[in-house]
């Protein structure tokens, strides 16, 4: 029969182990970039232009980028956009494996401060000062 310190022991073993494979994961996000990538159609107002009809300018491909404070914008051609696009998505994945990973080392604390008060019940080596 598994004991309560063989149970939160188990348990923190799982949870070191879904930590080394996240970090791990992370570590394999390299190619990144912070922005958005978005689409846009655009009218000119000349008279006798299509684009008063319906008929709009574009596609123009946006890349948005913020750094200390400051916002950018550059147009992209269709091969760039791809691309931008990727690297959005990686930076996206890797800022939530960040999030996942906060969580998860929140819950290996606690797994870790039951195991300790669990070994401390048993009789465990405590030491006062």
């Amino acid at each position: 029969m598994a004991t309560k310190i063989d149970v939160q022991q188990r348990r923190v073993r799982r949870l070191l182990g879904r930590q080394r494979a996240l970090v791990a994961s992370l570590l394999e996000v390299r190619a990144q970039l912070r922005g958005s990538v978005f689409t846009r159609f655009g009218t000119c107002g000349k008279p006798g232009c299509g684009c008063g009809g319906g008929d709009t300018h574009g596609p123009y491909y946006v890349l948005s980028t913020r750094q200390a404070g400051a916002g950018g914008f550059a147009y992209l051609d269709r091969t760039r956009a791809l691309e931008a696009r990727r690297l959005v998505a990686g930076y996206r994945r890797f800022r939530g494996g960040l999030q996942r990973l906060r969580t998860l080392n929140r819950e290996l604390l606690t797994a870790l401060q039951r195991y300790q008060e669990a070994v401390t019940r048993r009789g465990g080596r405590h030491i006062g000062l």
